[in-house]
Parts: C-alpha cells; sequence; structure tokens
C-alpha cells in the first residue's frame, strides 16, 4: 500500500506541471496607447504597457484613452480596438462585450508562424521533477546545431567545476578555455568563413582530457548573403514591433542563432518580470542550450511566480 502511494507521488511530480501546461498564445496586442488592460479570470486586472500576446480566455478593456491593434495568431489578421472597449480572446480573435473593433484586416507585422510549436514544446520544460542524488559520470552535453556571427559570435555550456577546464575544437584548430566556478561557461569564436563547421568540447582536469564525444557538432557562421538576409529580416521585426526585445529573441531562436536568443530573452525577462505567461521561452533557451542548472533553477522560479500569482 506505501508503496502504491509512493508510486502515485511520484507520477504527480512528474506530470502535474505538464497537465497544467499553458496552450500557446492566440493573439497578441500591438501599438498600444493610452489606458488598457487584462485579465485572466475576469476579476483581476492588470496594466498593458507594451506588446502583450494574449491567451484564450482572458478579457481585455480599454479607457476612454485607450486603443490598440490586436493580431490573430492563426490567421495573421489584425483589428484595431477603440476607446472604452471590452472583449474576451478567443480562436478566432475577440468576443466583443462593448464598444468597438474593427473589422479584420492583414497585418503587416504579426507573429511567427513557428511560436505557437516552440512555445508548446517550451511548456515541458517547466515541470520541475525531484531528483534522486547519485554519482555522475563526467560528460558534458553541448548544443548539436547553433549559428553565430561576428556581431553573435558566442558558445556556452554548462559549468563543470572549479578543477575543470576547457579545450574546444574547431575545424581542427583548438582553443582553451579556462575552469570558472559559474553555471555558464561562454567562449567567443574567432572569425570563420561563412557556412558549416564542425566543433566540439572536451573537459580537462589536471593537463588530462578527461571527457571527449564521440561526435563533433555543427556551427554556422553568418556572412556575406546569409547574413544579409538574416539582418532583412531582423530589420523586419524591429520595424513591426520597435524596441521588442521578446519578438528579436523570437526571431533569432527562428534562425538558430540560440545563444543571441537566449540573451535577449534574458535582457526582456530583466526588464519584464511581470511577463509570467512568456516565461517557459527563456527556460526552453536553456534546455536548448544544455545549461541544465539554469533550466532547473528557472522553472522553480516559473513555477513559484504562478503559485504567487494566484
Amino acid at each position: 500500500m506505501k508503496i502504491g502511494v509512493m508510486l502515485i507521488s511520484v507520477l504527480w511530480l512528474a506530470v502535474g506541471s505538464e497537465a497544467l501546461a499553458k496552450s500557446p498564445p492566440v493573439a497578441m496586442l500591438t501599438n498600444v496607447k493610452g489606458k488598457i488592460e487584462y485579465s485572466k479570470n475576469g476579476k483581476k486586472w492588470k496594466k498593458v504597457r507594451r506588446n502583450k500576446f494574449l491567451f484564450e480566455g482572458y478579457s481585455i478593456r480599454t479607457g476612454a484613452d485607450g486603443s490598440a491593434k490586436l493580431v490573430n495568431q492563426g490567421t495573421g489578421m489584425s483589428r484595431d480596438v477603440g476607446p472604452n472597449t471590452e472583449f474576451k480572446v478567443a480562436q478566432k480573435g475577440g468576443e466583443l462585450v462593448s464598444g468597438h473593433l474593427s473589422k479584420p484586416t492583414k497585418s503587416s507585422g504579426g507573429l511567427s508562424s513557428s511560436l505557437s510549436k516552440r512555445f508548446a514544446k517550451a511548456q515541458r520544460y517547466t515541470t520541475v521533477r525531484r531528483s534522486v542524488e547519485k554519482k555522475k559520470k563526467m560528460k558534458l552535453n553541448t548544443i548539436k546545431e547553433i549559428t553565430i556571427s561576428a556581431a553573435h559570435p558566442d558558445l556556452v555550456w554548462q559549468g563543470m567545476g572549479s578543477d575543470i577546464s576547457y579545450r574546444v575544437t574547431i575545424d581542427g584548430n583548438t582553443h582553451t578555455v579556462s575552469a570558472i566556478s559559474g553555471s555558464v561557461v561562454r567562449f567567443t569564436v574567432p572569425e570563420l568563413s561563412s557556412g558549416g563547421h564542425s566543433y566540439k568540447v572536451e573537459l580537462i582536469k589536471d593537463g588530462a582530457i578527461v571527457y571527449a564525444p564521440k561526435k563533433s557538432h555543427k556551427l554556422n557562421w553568418l556572412s556575406g548573403d546569409s547574413l544579409a538576409a538574416f539582418e532583412q529580416g531582423l530589420k523586419a521585426v524591429q520595424s513591426s514591433a520597435p524596441g521588442d526585445d521578446f519578438l528579436i529573441a523570437n526571431y533569432m531562436e527562428e534562425q538558430g542563432m540560440t545563444v543571441a536568443a537566449m540573451d535577449k530573452y534574458r535582457k526582456y525577462f530583466s526588464e519584464n518580470a511581470d511577463d509570467i505567461d512568456m516565461y517557459p521561452m527563456l527556460i526552453k533557451s536553456y534546455h536548448d542550450l544544455k545549461l541544465k542548472d539554469l533550466k532547473k533553477a528557472e522553472a522553480v522560479k516559473y513555477n513559484q511566480m504562478l503559485d504567487s500569482e494566484g
């Protein structure tokens, strides 16, 4: 009987958060002006001060000076939101309660077509599992494929302790990285030729290799035409949502620039700590980069924020 209770407890710890996982956002408010508020339950209202992702069932209301654009995630269509308006967010856009919503028109900006899939995947990484302490083999996981450039040239990986240094090999050329006591090691890659390269990271202790990966991973360096195409897309995001670091991070993640995306997500959430809804995207970036300590710490933080939000 006791064993059965223990099994149930373990299962709850493993799947409890996933069972309550939120579906991806269905819309976004942009061009926010004046007094605008949102509510998750129609009772507690919070101010909207910037672009805001909206989930099905959320309510929005504007004051006498409030206005915005409502962009539908699925269709890419937008509707103007007028003053003294209240509506409920739905898959098809907005269900008007009072006030004015214009007829849908094609949006020049819109949301990333892949955001929904990546947000759904990010929910998996917000679960906090209770782990049993056990002796682990000395092993380092690094991201299998990543894109970098002269403006964003860094690789990162999990710190393995103050007595471990690292040897980075790129196309046969080696670089030594000193040991650190922190949880994240960052290495700036010297400029490379445009296109694909191989890389691996080995662990060094007392001058000897204590871990070497069986396979090298792929590093893509952006320059020339590929960099120009990336920058053109970046300018389009910046013009559609000026100053929105979240959408820039989202674009960088789409382009495989995972470290640059992580840095932008971190900047965004440090400045917008109240945007709990989209926090799983930061946790996903840590997961993708194999930063297990940060991933676990931020998953705990995310669940605490949800609990405090009530």
